[in-house]
């Protein structure tokens, strides 16, 4: 793994475990609305990423997900490409 590859992934996992967070707060009390906002955010960041910018991030999402030991955080992940529209619906 070179040097940007542990960047990537690195920034990665911070924007996982951002999203998941976030995600996590929606059904609390609080502010789901701009909870919701702020996952909407992060999509539509994704919808700027070329396609294969975001195959990229799906594979790297998915390999985060193999090495994951939480199953709660595992589930998250085996959904957050197709959550966040990183795959097309084809695949």
């Amino acid at each position: 793994m070179n040097g940007d590859d542990s960047l990537l992934q690195t920034l990665t996992k911070l924007l996982i475990e951002l999203t998941r967070f976030i995600d996590s707060t929606i059904d609390e009390d609080g502010e789901p609305r701009a909870a919701a906002k702020q996952l909407d955010f992060v999509a539509g960041a994704f919808d700027q990423l070329t396609p294969d910018q975001r195959g990229s991030l799906a594979r790297m999402v998915q390999q985060l997900a193999a090495a994951e030991p939480s199953a709660e955080r595992r589930e998250f992940l085996d959904t957050f490409a197709e959550d966040f529209g990183l795959t097309d619906d084809a695949e």
